[in-house]
């Protein structure tokens, strides 16, 4: 196993999760992810291709909104080197909400491939989905 202080570990940890938290390009994303990865969340898991989750990477940004949150800001981050080639990462974020009050906190894991240079995405668990959408968030241009 490398001997990698903790402190370098959880730096590169965090560069790669506010990378991964603001990426809403494809192009940008495409390296960061295995192909499949495995995504869980509280329905089960399921193996994705990376070119099906990077295709609806656009739309996080309409899916926030749609739930009257804000952009989330990571806040904080926690990594455990597993042997020489994974690493076990979890990070939270607070996703501000449009109308004010507290911020909706978000937290995913991530089991990274760790090649020396660069993580890849191999586990993707989504411990919190999104609140239901706001229906006075969105504006459909529609009356009800």
């Amino acid at each position: 196993m490398p001997d990698t202080p903790t402190v370098t570990l959880d730096a590169r940890v965090r560069a790669f999760l506010t990378t991964f938290s603001r990426a809403t390009d494809p192009a940008a994303a495409g390296d960061t992810f295995a192909d499949p990865f495995l995504l869980a969340d509280a329905s089960g898991a399921r193996p994705v291709p990376r070119a099906a989750f990077l295709a609806a990477l656009p739309g996080r940004e309409r899916a926030f909104r749609d739930a009257g949150l804000g952009a989330p800001v990571l806040t904080d981050v926690s990594s455990q080197r597993l042997d020489e080639t994974y690493v076990l990462a979890r990070g939270d974020w607070d996703a501000p909400r449009a109308g004010g009050g507290e911020p909706v906190r978000l937290a995913s894991s991530f089991l990274l491939h760790d090649d020396g240079d660069a993580f890849r995405v191999v586990l993707y668990l989504n411990h919190h989905g999104l609140p239901p959408a706001d229906p006075s968030a969105a504006d459909d241009g529609l009356d009800d």
